[in-house]
């Protein structure tokens, strides 16, 4: 069964981390090959931060944002219309894409396979959707890759018993270094792949502990792991990949 289950959940502190991310910080892989004029897809979109700095990249061209849960649209869709940007921001799963064949120059998408239970299903509609050698940039979490550092142990038990939990839902949170095979099997041709590391420590300090409790387990945490604290380092690991559709 093709689902799409977003593991974090939809909690304020967890929106808040979601906007941060900008297309310099969470794109810049693939900035480049995007150009002026061409119409392109952002997939499993969230909260819409990343889409307009694509926006912003390829205008006066058009860019779709696309997310299952569509109440996270509404600040981006209110900036994207003062600053005059050519977005629109759709509620769609990726498994059954409401574009016709060959319709984007390009496709992004940033953390959406490592929640789905057929990536490779997702990948081909987005391949269908794309046109012929247009450009297709991928980002996707690896959690067999964090890094976490505290002076006590409740952090990456934390992290144990959130990987647990993870394996009850749909997803694969290994997924990120699965990309290169992926997009071939879903008729890609790979131009390229890295990995690269997001630390989120301080971010973890100014939002609290609703988001923290993702890596940290608060009843066996000292005082200094705390997000308000001095000793807590944790970073994400992420891997990216840049193809083209045959």
């Amino acid at each position: 069964m093709q689902t799409v289950t977003y593991a974090p959940g939809y909690s304020a502190p967890i929106l808040s981390f979601m906007e941060q991310r900008t297309a310099d910080t969470h794109a810049g892989f693939f900035l480049s090959r995007l150009l002026p004029g061409w119409r392109v897809l952002d997939a499993g979109c969230g909260p819409g931060s990343i889409t307009l700095g694509l926006a912003r990249k390829v205008a006066p061209g058009f860019v779709t944002g696309i997310d299952v849960e569509d109440s996270q649209f509404a600040k981006s869709r209110e900036q994207a219309e003062r600053e005059g940007l050519n977005v629109e921001f759709r509620k769609a799963s990726v498994y059954q894409l409401p574009f016709q064949d060959k319709y984007f120059d390009a496709v992004f998408s940033h953390a959406l396979l490592e929640h789905l239970t057929d990536p490779c299903a997702a990948l081909a509609e987005l391949r269908r959707v794309l046109k012929p050698g247009g450009a297709i940039g991928i980002r996707a979490g690896d959690m067999g890759g964090i890094l976490i550092d505290s002076e006590s142990e409740g952090p990456a038990q934390g992290l144990a018993a959130y990987l647990a939990n993870r394996e009850k839902n749909p997803g694969d949170p290994l997924v990120g270094r699965k990309l290169g095979r992926l997009l071939r099997k879903a008729g890609f041709t790979v131009e390229n792949m890295t990995a690269s590391y997001d630390v989120i420590t301080e971010t973890l300090r100014k939002i609290g502990p609703s988001l923290a409790a993702q890596f940290a387990a608060p009843s066996s945490c000292s005082l200094k792991d705390k997000p308000g604290g001095d000793s807590l380092f944790v970073a994400l690991a992420w891997c990216e990949a840049i193809g083209h559709a045959r």
